[in-house]
């Protein structure tokens, strides 16, 4: 049975589609300051109704009529992957939760063992605004534009929990046959010509098939896929995969950033003007440093979550996602918009940084640097790639080549080179750099090939962040 068939979870959802998307537009900071507080002491009463968090709480000695509002966050524990992984099946949801109602979500595993909760229609509902919002501030319609969503559609992950809990039952909100869905890893000439007889205005994925749907279209194919936007996510969106596809379609690519343990929403996402704006009455988003404490504002950070709607498996002072960020307190943009952004984006995982002998660390964004050599040389020839720090000492960076330019403007030689020299620049002569051409670089479980891959863990000692 449809749920927004009655009107207990129609009217809400309407009523918050209609409403929460102008909130950060209409309401001042006063308001949207008790606002928050008022989500997050309800989200906090709820949460200590969930063993996990009720256990996390009595052990440190947390009394919750102590909390007044989100400013008093920071007396309240983290909340672990490895948590949510102990506790899970039983004690991710309240012990009088109806069971039924509750829907598995997971996630892909690819940086080690896969996490699992629970969600439920009230976070989509609860949701809706926010991710109506980034429409809105990108001048496109939601309900009326063809959307394509190309992401991973096996069972219990966010895209496919998506589509069969909310998309699929809440069509009286859209157009009809607005919306198509295809899983990323089905070949890619089959996605381009199920796009091409679909013609999508919008398109959702991940940067690495977008990069290869600019690759095919280069080549002749896709004559009816000319989108409006692209919006990304999932993993990091490089400057030089920007650059090519914005190229290759000549319009814009938007960052949004989501997650499993923020399904129904994005916490933040990339207006016109570049900026990425939080959704910060729908997230708390902080950023602590090795020592678990709070860093300071605009600095980098690993990022803590916190999701001020829903039920289900509740989100409190979430640390399990792991990416590193730099938080700037009430900005105002020239989009109209005046919220706390993250600086910069979301520069990758911290598992994914590149960790040097003399203790820096970077991330993956602040080490890839092909954007700037592949522009000065003005060639387009490299289709993908990838950084490998197989020990610490001792970095890969690999490379493959589009055939049909491999003859075309600068030699591979002086690319190469030029790619060597620059990171090796970074890197500090200590480190050995080897550029190498390969014929395929492999996906991960779940997600496309990630930007950097390294086999050392940003252990104690290694604690100085390039800037």
């Amino acid at each position: 049975m449809n749920p927004f068939l009655n009107p207990v979870s129609s009217i809400p959802l309407l009523r918050n589609y209609f409403f929460d998307t102008r909130r950060l537009n209409t309401n001042s900071s006063e308001q949207i300051r008790k606002y928050r507080n008022k989500m997050f002491l309800r989200t906090l009463q709820y949460a200590d109704t969930v063993p996990l968090y009720h256990k996390k709480y009595a052990t440190a000695g947390l009394l919750l009529q102590d909390i007044h509002g989100i400013e008093d966050i920071t007396k309240i524990p983290f909340v672990s992957k490895p948590d949510l992984v102990a506790h899970y099946p039983n004690e991710l949801l309240p012990q009088n939760y109806n069971r039924k109602n509750a829907h598995l979500v997971s996630t892909s595993g690819s940086t080690g063992k896969q996490v699992s909760l629970y969600t439920d229609l009230s976070i989509f509902i609860g949701g809706i605004g926010a991710l109506v919002r980034t429409y809105d501030q990108l001048h496109l319609n939601w309900r009326t534009s063809r959307i394509a969503n190309i992401g991973n559609f096996n069972p219990n992950m966010a895209d496919s929990t998506a589509e069969n809990l909310f998309y699929s039952k809440a069509s009286f909100v859209y157009g009809k046959n607005t919306r198509f869905s295809i899983n990323a890893f089905l070949p890619m000439k089959e996605i381009m010509a199920q796009l091409d007889r679909f013609k999508p205005d919008i398109i959702y994925s991940y940067p690495a098939t977008f990069f290869q749907i600019a690759y095919y279209k280069r080549k002749g194919l896709g004559e009816h896929i000319n989108p409006k936007a692209f919006l990304t996510g999932g993993s990091l969106l490089e400057p030089y995969t920007r650059a090519y596809v914005e190229e290759t379609f000549r319009c814009k690519m938007h960052n949004v950033y989501e997650s499993v343990e923020s399904l129904g929403a994005p916490m933040a996402f990339e207006c016109d003007e570049g900026t990425w704006h939080i959704n910060y009455d729908f997230f708390h988003i902080e950023a602590i440093n090795e020592e678990m404490r709070p860093v300071e504002k605009g600095k980098r950070g690993h990022i803590v979550v916190t999701r001020l709607y829903g039920k289900a498996t509740p989100i409190v002072r979430y640390t399990g996602m792991d990416d590193w960020v730099a938080i700037s307190e009430d900005e105002e943009c020239t989009c109209g918009l005046h919220t706390p952004v993250l600086k910069g984006g979301v520069e990758g995982r911290k598992s994914d940084s590149v960790v040097l002998p003399d203790g820096r660390v970077f991330p993956a964004a602040s080490f890839a640097s092909l954007y700037s050599i592949l522009n000065d040389l003005k060639t387009r020839k490299v289709k993908q790639f990838q950084i490998v720090q197989k020990k610490l000492d001792e970095i890969d960076i690999l490379v493959i080549i589009d055939e049909d330019l491999r003859n075309v403007g600068p030699s591979l030689d002086v690319i190469f080179e030029k790619i060597k020299e620059i990171h090796q620049k970074k890197a500090g002569p200590n480190v050995q750099i080897t550029v190498r051409e390969v014929q395929d670089i492999p996906s991960q479980k779940g997600k496309p090939a990630p930007l950097v891959i390294s086999h050392i863990r940003p252990e104690k000692g290694y604690k100085v962040i390039d800037e």
